[in-house]
Formats: C-alpha cells, sequence, structure tokens
C-alpha cells in the first residue's frame, strides 16, 4: 500500500500529490447500518451490536453502502466472539479489514482521510494546508 502520507508541514517532495484528501464528518454515518447477511449463522448480539457501531463511525460514509465489503469482518468477528480465543489468522484478516476500511491511524492516512467536525455553519475545522509554493525554499524542523 506504499508508506504513510505525511501531513503537509512535513512534505520534502515538491511534487503534486497523486489525489487528495477525503474529508469525513466526525459525526459519522447517519441513519441504520446495512442488514448483516442472513443464512450464513445466528449473528450474536455482540457482533451486531459492533456491526451497528462501524456503521455509525466516519468511515462508513465513503464505504459500499451495501455493507458487502464488510460481510467477513462480521464473519471473523461473530468467531473471535464465539470462540473468545483468537487465532493468529483471524486476527491478521481483521487488521486487513481494518487497514482497507480505515479503522486505524495508519489506514486513515494511507487512505488519505480525514475526520474533521462540521459545525453549524457548514465549515470545516480541519487543520489549515498551505500549498508547496509558500514552503518551497523553506527548511522545517521536524520535532
Amino acid at each position: 500500500m506504499g508508506a504513510i502520507p505525511k501531513v503537509d508541514g512535513q512534505k520534502v517532495t515538491r511534487h503534486a500529490p497523486t489525489f487528495d484528501w477525503t474529508t469525513l464528518p466526525a459525526a459519522g454515518r447517519p441513519g441504520q447500518p446495512p442488514k448483516l447477511p442472513t443464512g450464513l449463522r445466528p449473528w450474536t448480539k455482540a457482533t451486531r451490536a459492533a456491526w451497528a457501531d462501524l456503521w455509525s463511525s466516519p468511515q462508513a460514509t465513503a464505504w459500499d453502502q451495501t455493507g458487502r465489503t464488510l460481510h467477513t469482518w462480521a464473519a471473523l468477528h461473530h468467531d473471535l466472539v464465539m470462540d473468545e480465543r483468537a487465532t493468529a489468522s483471524i486476527s491478521a484478516e481483521m487488521r486487513q479489514h481494518e487497514d482497507r476500511h480505515g479503522l486505524n491511524p495508519a489506514a486513515l492516512l494511507r487512505l488519505r482521510w480525514r475526520i474533521v467536525d462540521i459545525s453549524d455553519e457548514g465549515t470545516m475545522n480541519a487543520p489549515q494546508r498551505s500549498s508547496s509554493s509558500q514552503n518551497r525554499g523553506r527548511l522545517v524542523a521536524i520535532r
């Protein structure tokens, strides 16, 4: 998936990014979560609660709204809850789904997703971006 992108003030390269950052609302995704697939297994209460919580996250606004890409995540979560002994293979698969769906800080950076608070006036309270031309020729110390 490549190196984790640096924040604007730490960039060293002068090349334009391949694609820009996507802004996700801090309030999360409104509404009901997609339905869990039927017929696979009886879903535990814990998995249904985790599914609803997952779909209320800011990242859920960027996902396929049918929920199909996260059906495997739900099955893995179910297996972890039922077995209570996380095997290395289940844990590794869960991490892969978390990376694909921006569910950890490193994945958010790789996907170039920023979670911002959108105020009532409709303005975003996100970190200000500076243009590369303003920083050209400037030495920036990184702590």
